[in-house]
């Protein structure tokens, strides 16, 4: 029982790190309703759109208009229109700013000079607040409010190669030296006062700008510190609020391609796009890129039947999440392959001892086979012997050497 035991769970194993090795990320289709004439999705029905749940924001919406021949006519045989809308950061103190979807996915629109805060840090500190306005968009990588402890030892690592490091604290805890670093190079420095008295969100809040593509002076890093700590060791801060953009800006200026698409307008708050220049035809069993994150697929049938989707990554169980203010822990490919031939070894081990195992019970059955013939001869001598039990003791005998044999693999 033992080895089937160990044979059972080294099987699991192998199979569990097979899994990791070859699956840990998966492809999968996230598609939009089936339609058989022209029709309109809109996150509403194609959940590859970017979505807002919690403040219900939706803002791109893709048009098919079929023509004979099951034909999608340029110009406008498929349109896109995504229209930036107002969402509040996490960190609600800051205000709002323009979101907008593009390509089915989120990206940073402009700041929002917000009536509601009093003093608005990011739209106030950035130049030119408005990226869609000069023909660009940028990634959002971080926007949370979430509590975490900086210490003078331990920077905080943020995306693109971006670190916030405590440089140092005065002697009160009002000033706060800070740096970014972006590769480990310094590219800014400033000095906060979270702990001062009457201090404002200005006093609280680190932030870096930078000139992004054409747009000048825009706040890409923002972190909101609640306080700020001497201590005899090491200095140490709290913040409760984390924004950063992507200093890699989109390109939507008009007359731009993507794929079948083209960028035909864009003002401060609007991109529109169509098929110029790009007709499509709905054949059967078809699968056909629109623009970079959303295709058509037909149905292999005479019968036209389509929808669009998007190819997503779902990681496997397999892999820890980075989380946003932590260091990722990813499983490397060696190591798991590592994972792998020793499950196989631990399987080719076990196969071993039992093939030993059954050679060993083989023994014992052609020992019993002839210990029963003898039993069988014994029973025909006098009836003042008593038979049968040498069968039984060679029975016995064979049973307890197997035993040993296998105690002695264990």
């Amino acid at each position: 029982m033992k080895k089937l035991a160990a044979i059972t769970f080294t099987s699991m194993v192998l199979l569990l790190a097979t899994a990791m090795a070859v699956g840990a990320a998966d492809s999968v289709e996230v598609r939009g309703k089936v339609a058989t004439e022209g029709a309109t999705w809109t996150a509403d029905d194609f959940a590859g759109f970017y979505y807002d749940l919690d403040d219900d924001i939706k803002t791109e919406e893709l048009t098919t208009t079929i023509s004979e021949g099951n034909k999608l006519l340029e110009p406008d045989g498929v349109t896109y229109t995504s229209t930036a809308m107002p969402t509040e950061f996490e960190y609600e103190e800051w205000g709002t700013y323009n979101v907008i979807g593009f390509f089915a996915d989120k990206y940073f629109a402009g700041y929002i000079d917000d009536p509601n805060v009093e003093e608005n840090v990011l739209f106030d500190e950035s130049e030119d607040e408005n990226v869609l306005a000069d023909e660009q968009l940028l990634k959002i990588l971080m926007d949370n409010d979430d509590e975490r402890t900086v210490t003078s030892g331990t920077p905080l690592a943020m995306e693109e190669g971006y670190e916030l490091a405590i440089q140092s604290i005065d002697i009160d805890g009002n000033k706060v030296y800070l740096e970014l670093s972006k590769d480990g190079a310094v590219v800014d420095s400033k000095v906060i006062s979270p702990s001062a008295d009457n201090a404002g969100m200005k006093d609280k809040t680190y932030y870096y700008k930078k000139d992004i593509g054409d747009s000048k002076d825009v706040v890409i890093v923002a972190a909101h510190f609640k306080n700020a700590f001497r201590g005899a060791d090491q200095n140490l801060a709290t913040i409760d609020g984390l924004w950063q953009l992507s200093d890699t800006p989109q390109d939507v200026s008009e007359n731009t391609e993507y794929d079948k698409m083209t960028i035909q307008t864009v003002t401060a708050n609007t991109i529109t796009m169509n098929n110029e220049d790009n007709d499509i035809t709905l054949s059967k069993n078809k699968d056909i890129t629109l623009m970079p994150g959303v295709s058509i697929k037909t149905a292999d049938d005479d019968a036209l039947r389509y929808y669009i989707y998007k190819e997503a990554t779902i990681e496997g169980d397999g892999e820890v999440a980075k989380e946003e203010n932590e260091t990722a822990v990813v499983t490397p490919v060696n190591a798991t392959e590592k994972t792998v031939e020793e499950a196989k070894e631990a399987v080719e081990e076990a196969n071993k001892t039992v093939e030993e195992a059954e050679q060993v019970v083989e023994e014992a059955k052609e020992e019993v086979v002839e210990a029963e013939a003898k039993a069988e001869e014994a029973a025909e001598v006098p009836a003042n012997k008593t038979p049968g039990f040498g069968s039984i003791f060679a029975l016995t005998g064979l049973l307890a050497v197997a035993y040993l044999v296998l105690s002695r693999r264990d």
